[in-house]
């Protein structure tokens, strides 16, 4: 066992011995935390713009980002912004600082707050968020491991499960198809007491009857997910006796984007890099303004030059979205 050192300097040199380790995205997808549903859209705003900032004159790096408040407002799928409206988003932006995210390895337990500054400029109208510099490139790796469309999807959906939910099955895509799973399938299995960890679960929430926990902390939120998602996830019960321990959840998209592998052409990156984004775009206009979408592809069809057919359907969708961006529809 390592002796700690009690002179300033010696604490000083340990302290860092024991930071050494940088933390991964998974690490961030499969911490505990718990905030309201929000803060935790906020968050997840403030990761898909995340920069890395280097301040010349004060020689140092932060992770932040600066973002029109309305612009925060309408991927929330409001219209307006009103002082209520306003309230809400600065009493997230307090939540956010006051909170904290554990990160719990079996080997070290460490918590960090998300947010070290935030202003709400109604001058400018805008908001502006540094991220905890601790957590600030596990972010970013982060926000690399998702696409446009799923940092869109996880800020759209309203309960603070479905999202941590969304996250945490994202965090295992990587046994996608192997390891036993089936081609585009993957899973991961919690324990009820793990699952009341990872959502930081009060002692007597959900406590009771077994049914309904299964229904408020597991059936609902992946109800939203299938719902409002990319992703379909399903549960299976593990028992032990008559008692049900844990669950199993067994996740698949429902469309794959093309992957971008080290075999990959370096000619055909960019164009497999347009094909993801087209598809993300599309699938984003089609969940989120679903009646507006349909009755653009309805006239689109209707002045089709081209003879109407499902061969032609993807050209279609692309010229519907056009409409709906002309519209002003983001």
């Amino acid at each position: 066992m390592d002796e700690i050192i009690t002179s300033d300097q010696g604490t000083l040199e340990y302290s860092k011995k024991l930071n050494s380790e940088l933390l991964q995205p998974n690490q961030i997808s499969q911490g505990l935390y718990k905030c309201s549903p929000l803060a935790k859209q906020l968050l997840a705003y403030v990761i898909a713009d995340l920069k890395i900032m280097k301040w010349s004159n004060l020689n140092i790096e932060t992770y932040e980002t600066t973002f029109k408040t309305s612009d925060f407002v309408k991927a929330l799928g409001k219209s307006r912004i009103g002082a209520k409206q306003k309230d809400l988003i600065k009493s997230a932006l307090v939540e956010l600082q006051k909170s904290y995210i554990a990160i719990d390895t079996g080997k070290k337990f460490e918590t960090f707050s998300w947010v070290t500054h935030a202003v709400f400029s109604d001058v400018d109208h805008k908001i502006n968020i540094e991220i905890n510099h601790h957590l600030g490139q596990a972010l970013v790796e982060y926000k690399h491991g998702f696409t446009t469309l799923q940092l869109i999807e996880l800020g759209r959906l309203q309960s603070f499960y479905a999202m941590r939910y969304y996250e945490i099955a994202l965090s295992w895509i990587g046994k996608k198809g192997k390891e036993g799973n089936k081609k585009g399938c993957w899973y991961f299995e919690y324990t009820v007491e793990e699952l009341r960890k990872t959502f930081q679960l009060g002692e007597n929430e959900y406590s009771g009857r077994m049914t309904n926990f299964i229904t408020k902390v597991v059936k609902n939120p992946l109800d939203e997910v299938n719902e409002k998602t990319n992703l379909t996830v399903s549960f299976e019960k593990i028992k032990e006796g008559k008692n049900v321990v844990g669950f199993r959840f067994n996740c698949s998209e429902k469309a794959a984007s093309v992957r971008i592998t080290k075999e990959t052409d370096k000619a055909q990156i960019d164009e497999i890099k347009e094909i993801n984004e087209e598809q993300a775009e599309l699938e984003y206009f089609k969940s989120r303004y679903p009646e507006e979408f349909a009755e653009a592809l309805k006239l689109v069809k209707q002045q089709a030059e081209l003879p109407f057919g499902d061969s032609f359907q993807i050209a279609y969708e692309a010229d519907a979205v056009e409409i709906l961006k002309k519209q002003g529809l983001k």
